[in-house]
């Protein structure tokens, strides 16, 4: 595999996005990119979602990891993480190893589930929250690619 090893989705200070109905993009790859790119042929991916509530405010947050299998025309969810207003630590790891047997139409994850068994060569995140979350709440994204 291309580039493997542990890569920066996003490291978010939250009161200055509170992106409400717009999932925002918190990636920052290479020349400006949005993605993470470079991962041709990985087989694996271990995501972490380590968020800090901070002082109050917010009610949600959600975390969705992004894939593409076309050069970005189109983003397929793998894994959709949920945070209230509490600090908390998420965990998933996905294979391509993973059959999809049956024809898959990409959609909106539900919340704290992925979808295994597609992973493509370039890699996002987004945010949506609901409220405003204010004071020094955070995210932290990574993605260690095997």
């Amino acid at each position: 595999m291309n580039n493997p090893g542990l890569h920066n989705l996003g490291d978010v200070a939250v009161a200055a996005i509170n992106a409400a109905t717009v999932a925002t993009v918190v990636t920052a790859g290479v020349d400006g990119a949005a993605h993470i790119d470079g991962l041709d042929g990985i087989l694996s991916a271990t995501i972490q979602a380590n968020f800090n509530y901070g002082s109050s405010g917010g009610t949600s947050l959600k975390a969705i990891v992004e894939t593409t299998l076309d050069d970005g025309q189109t983003w397929i969810e793998v894994a959709r993480f949920a945070f209230t207003t509490a600090s908390a630590e998420k965990i998933a790891n996905l294979s391509a190893l993973t059959p999809v047997t049956t024809v898959y139409t990409p959609a909106a994850l539900s919340d704290d589930a992925v979808k295994d068994g597609i992973l493509g060569p370039r890699w996002r995140a987004r945010i949506l929250t609901v409220g405003t979350y204010v004071g020094n709440a955070s995210l932290a994204l990574r993605l260690a690619a095997h």
